[in-house]
């Protein structure tokens, strides 16, 4: 949902940025500046940017941002601390720019202080089903005995 909402709207800002897994990319060595580097790279629109750190990329994204109207998606979101270290407070940026932050965890968000949450509903069982049967056979429905596997993986994931 947030890549389609990304790719729809993108165009209508001055620079846009879709920030991908950003839970496991921030659990490597160097992750979160990795991340800030990438984030001002794609929105500056200047070739590979060096940070050295996250308290120097903090600093980069505030003065260097703040004017640009930008979209800004944070994928798989998963501590505050990665909230903190690319999305700040909402004076390093316009008033037009957009934040989008996918997270499991509605209390990151609250913590954060963001200002509209929107939760997505569950599939129901027919249509997780369905869709983790195109994911996983190419096909609406489980190939033959692997009927109850596919129930189980869809119940566990929910």
């Amino acid at each position: 949902l947030a890549k389609a909402l990304y790719n729809s709207i993108c165009y209508r800002f001055e620079c846009a940025c879709f920030l991908l897994n950003v839970r496991k990319i921030s659990d490597q060595e160097e992750g979160l500046v990795r991340l800030q580097q990438t984030l001002l790279s794609k929105l500056l629109g200047e070739g590979e940017i060096k940070v050295r750190s996250v308290d120097e990329g903090i600093s980069m994204i505030k003065e260097k941002l703040s004017k640009k109207r930008a979209l800004i998606v944070l994928d798989d979101v998963d501590k505050i601390e990665q909230l903190k270290a690319l999305a700040g407070e909402c004076d390093w940026f316009t008033d037009e720019t957009r934040i989008v932050i996918t997270t499991r965890d509605k209390s990151l968000l609250e913590a954060h202080e963001v200002q509209k949450i929107y939760e997505t509903k569950l599939l129901s069982d027919p249509e997780s089903l369905e869709l983790f049967c195109w994911n996983a056979f190419k096909m609406t429905r489980p190939k033959a005995n692997y009927e109850d596997l596919s129930n189980q993986a869809i119940h566990y994931a929910q």
